[in-house]
């Protein structure tokens, strides 16, 4: 039953996203609107809570050490595969290969697993933030340039500096530094402090699995244009998530939590923000099937994952 009780509200909430879409009783502004209130405001109480009550340590450091890698492995590779693809897709590739949508996807199935206060969701939410970098520099700015934008180093400065989400990681990582989660947990508004807290969490996983649901494309002439592009991204996958655990279980041991952590982290889909600058059929085709699909892998994945989690955590 801990595995079904795991899995089963997942699956509910994303075809129940479907099927609010599919009954127009969602629109597409609505959903934007979630997203908007999920990554503004849900997202960074999230993020700022798990890091205050974590703490640095080898293994954290050298997780963000292995994603900063893995980031430009991954980019490096895709502009070495492009060429097997059309040139009408064919610039998506590298983008396409790297980062991870751990704020609206990752972040909430590993928070069901190991909770959101666990060291192993600390160290999730440290390496994740430099994907997040990634995504609004190198990410955004190729992205733009392929749509035909132009983004300027100010706006970049920009985009960086007032997102709510990466001023919550700074003031977490600060927050950490000096202790504050214990400092609060043995305070007289402890139970203030939580309750308001729990009051934002809660609702995050619903809503954000409710927007995945929407976004979801079953239609096979959109989904196979994405396919090698997906099994290929995959496999790569699975090389860089075995020598990451190799490395930590080698250098400074890898707990039961982190393992099922990972896991899940690298088997997410690339950022959303893919599909954000598509603005030709092909491409708009292409990055939806791509990404619907990396969405029902993941959650097959998840599923085998939750498995393994409910006989070792």
């Amino acid at each position: 039953m801990t595995i079904l009780e795991t899995v089963i509200p997942v699956f509910l909430m994303i075809f129940l996203g479907k099927f609010l879409k599919s009954k127009n009783i969602i629109s597409d502004s609505g959903i934007s609107c979630i997203k908007s209130i999920s990554t503004n405001v849900f997202l960074p109480v999230m993020a700022f809570d798990t890091l205050i009550h974590g703490s640095f340590s080898l293994d954290s450091l050298l997780l963000i050490g292995l994603e900063i890698f893995i980031l430009f492995t991954a980019f490096g590779l895709g502009f070495l595969f492009k060429r097997f693809f059309d040139p009408s897709i064919n610039g998506y590739v590298p983008y396409a290969m790297t980062t991870y949508e751990g704020g609206l996807f990752g972040w909430a199935l590993i928070a069901i697993l190991v909770g959101h206060k666990s060291e192993a969701m600390f160290s999730i939410v440290s390496m994740d933030i430099f994907s997040g970098i990634f995504c609004f520099t190198v990410m955004a700015t190729g992205l733009k340039f392929l749509a035909g934008q132009q983004m300027t180093k100010k706006e970049i400065f920009i985009s960086i500096i007032t997102n709510p989400l990466i001023i919550a990681v700074i003031l977490g990582f600060i927050g950490a530094a000096f202790n504050l989660g214990e400092i609060i947990d043995n305070s007289k508004a402890a139970n203030l402090y939580t309750k308001t807290v729990n009051m934002f969490i809660q609702p995050l996983s619903p809503m954000i699995l409710i927007c995945i649901g929407s976004g979801l494309v079953f239609d096979w002439n959109v989904l196979k244009k994405g396919l090698k592009l997906a099994f290929l991204r995959y496999g790569i996958q699975i090389i860089l998530c075995l020598i990451t655990l190799l490395v930590i279980s080698i250098t400074v041991g890898l707990s039961p939590e982190l393992r099922v952590a990972l896991l899940v982290y690298f088997f997410v889909p690339t950022s959303f923000l893919l599909s954000m600058y598509a603005n030709d059929k092909e491409a708009i085709e292409f990055t939806s099937g791509y990404l619907s699909l990396q969405i029902i892998i993941s959650l097959i994945i998840y599923s085998a994952i939750s498995i393994y989690a409910s006989y070792y955590l």
